[in-house]
């Protein structure tokens, strides 16, 4: 079977720097081989970041009890992370897709320094990683391949321009053919 994850209905609600995230997502394993039992995880969002609320761990047909040393062996943060990372939406006009940095967006927005767009990129690696119960100063340092003091420098300058506000943020002047150009992306609807 795999895994899946499902949002409820309630509409996404912005986060900060132009990502909308649902507010509860449902997390299902079955028959994962690298995970001895079956689960669902019901996950909210709270205070900007997603919570476990509800765990529930299945015995399969034939497997394993479940016990403590079971317990400890579901990989919860990966699946909070997964779930992040494929149900948060980067909205920016029309202009909608996953919120991702390839390597090579990433060396480019380093390599173009502290720019509004790179303080922006920052600003959405920082939120993300904050939803998923990550270090945000890590995931920028190692996203944008930057020194720790550099990845400190730019986060303090991202939020002291705004970009990490959950109310309306500044939006982006790029346009989707200058996103399309940078990130040798096309427009999705």
């Amino acid at each position: 079977m795999g895994i899946t994850a499902t949002v409820t209905k309630d509409k996404p609600v912005h986060v900060g720097s132009d990502i909308w995230a649902p507010p509860r997502i449902t997390v299902e394993v079955v028959d994962v081989p690298d995970v001895a039992v079956d689960l669902t995880a019901e996950l909210r969002l709270d205070g900007g970041r997603y919570e476990v609320e509800e765990l529930r761990i299945r015995r399969r047909e034939g497997g394993m009890a479940v016990t403590g040393e079971v317990i400890r062996s579901i990989p919860v943060q990966s699946l909070v992370r997964g779930a992040v990372a494929n149900l948060t939406e980067l909205r920016t006009g029309a202009f909608r897709r996953p919120v991702a940095l390839t390597i090579e967006d990433g060396a480019k927005l380093a390599a173009a320094g502290p720019t509004d767009e790179t303080l922006r990129w920052v600003a959405r690696l920082y939120l993300m990683a904050q939803l998923a119960s990550e270090a945000p100063a890590k995931a920028v340092k190692e996203a944008l391949d930057i020194p720790s003091s550099t990845a400190g420098l730019w986060i303090r300058r991202s939020k002291d321009r705004g970009y990490m506000d959950a109310k309306e943020p500044p939006r982006s002047t790029m346009t989707v053919a200058e996103a399309d150009e940078l990130f040798g992306t096309k427009e999705t609807k």
